[in-house]
């Protein structure tokens, strides 16, 4: 049997233990609720108003102005995309098996790169459960009310992008969680910089804040509330630069650091 056949093998091997680490225990069901909870929260708060104000209003095109926002707000599952790649990565360091699985990995860099790929699974779980669930969630909510979800191309597009943008938020989380190792540093730098900080140069400083990360999850979604955001392609290849960013940041911390 060739090297590079034993390398595939134990790569395989490796993803495949790394993976049921994933779905082992409370981290991933748990957030995913969590998750939900806040979203269907978000969507039904002061829905009965919106849509009241949108039914009145003598252009059809602010129901679909609502029905987008709604929908859009399943955005919210990129932060819980982000802490469940932070917590795949120091949930070792806090327990000590981080040396016991660079121990049976091929290489750092090996198992550095099954880390950020199993987040980047865990982030399409997340983008899925948050698109669909904000799509289910808005059509009964709006049945409700008796008033049909506009199913347009906008809102389609609204509901891949936010599957998108969870899909680089999974490893962005790891990689943070490979450069800090400690898991509550890691949630409380991800919780405030993506609510509080990001959000403050955003707003302040637009033609800075489009080109960090938030800015380009922005432009993906195509925010109507961002107006200096980039275009939609633009935005994403800036995820790609800063994905690729903080892995390379996130393999250099773990290849030349100590585990303890």
């Amino acid at each position: 049997m060739s090297e590079s056949t034993v390398l595939r093998r134990r790569v395989r091997h490796q993803m495949s233990a790394e993976l049921l680490k994933a779905r082992s225990g409370f981290a991933l069901p748990t957030m995913l609720v969590v998750n939900t909870v806040l979203i269907t929260a978000s969507q039904l708060g002061g829905l009965g108003e919106k849509l009241s104000t949108a039914t009145r209003g003598p252009q059809p095109a602010s129901l679909a102005e609502v029905s987008h926002t709604v929908v859009g707000l399943g955005f919210a599952g990129t932060l819980f995309a982000m802490l469940f790649g932070a917590v795949l990565v120091t949930n070792e360091y806090r327990s000590g098996a981080i040396g016991r699985s660079v121990l049976h990995a091929p290489s750092r860099t090996v198992l550095l790169a099954v880390k950020l790929g199993t987040a980047t699974i865990g982030g399409l779980i997340f983008g899925i459960a948050s698109a669909g669930g904000a799509l289910v969630v808005a059509w009964l909510a709006f049945r409700a009310h008796d008033v049909s979800l506009v199913m347009d191309s906008r809102t389609w597009t609204i509901s891949g992008a936010i599957v998108l943008v969870c899909v680089f938020a999974g490893p962005w989380g790891a990689a943070i969680g490979f450069l800090l190792r400690s898991q509550v540093l890691a949630i409380v730098v991800l919780m405030v910089w993506t609510t509080t900080a990001e959000t403050l140069v955003l707003k302040s400083f637009p033609s800075v804040g489009r080109f960090l990360p938030g800015g380009a999850q922005d432009a993906v979604l195509g925010d109507p509330a961002f107006p200096d955001r980039l275009a939609a392609p633009y935005g994403v290849l800036l995820l790609l630069a800063w994905g690729a960013a903080a892995a390379l940041a996130a393999q250099q911390a773990f290849t030349r650091r100590d585990l303890v």
